[in-house]
């Protein structure tokens, strides 16, 4: 496995990550790059926010005024990612997660907010490698959809979730 660098980024108090949370979520970076057949040394932020601070984001960028769950920021089109020079490697981009909103799901779906958590992380690093679920009926839907099972239930294993 190439170099991974992680920066986590807490913005928020509603959700304590722990050192054993972020464990979690460099494996699930690591087994989503994996999975997708990315074999080279980079680089990813993921950020903790509250709702509020997640629905200014999403009304700034995307020019929706609601909370969500997650948003991606991917730094490359068609897998063309900037190199770092100080470090070595591959920008692939930002992931900002609302733990209040992935509190709110993990309740929904009756697993813990550390799973949904994970989650998240792996559907963002998917949107960071290119990938994305354009419609329900899509091939490119499934594909990620499968992805994303193929990943969790990976970390679900290794970890316990």
């Amino acid at each position: 496995m190439k170099k991974l660098r992680v920066s986590f980024n807490d913005e928020q108090d509603f959700f304590k990550i722990t050192t054993d949370l972020k464990k979690v979520l460099r494996s699930c970076c690591r087994e989503s790059l994996y999975q997708a057949d990315f074999d080279h040394n980079c680089e990813i932020s993921v950020s903790f926010v509250d709702n509020e601070r997640i629905r200014e984001i999403n009304r700034d960028f995307r020019n929706i005024d609601s909370a969500t769950d997650v948003l991606s920021f991917p730094l490359a089109d068609n897998r063309e990612f900037d190199l770092n020079p100080d470090s070595g490697c591959y920008e692939l981009g930002d992931i900002i997660i609302s733990t209040e909103r992935a509190a709110e799901q993990a309740n929904e779906l009756g697993h813990s907010t550390e799973r949904e958590i994970a989650f998240l992380v792996v559907h963002s690093m998917l949107h960071l490698l290119g990938y994305d679920h354009p419609d329900e009926d899509s091939e490119q839907t499934a594909q990620m959809r499968q992805l994303q099972k193929v990943i969790i239930s990976k970390i679900e294993q290794e970890f316990e979730l």
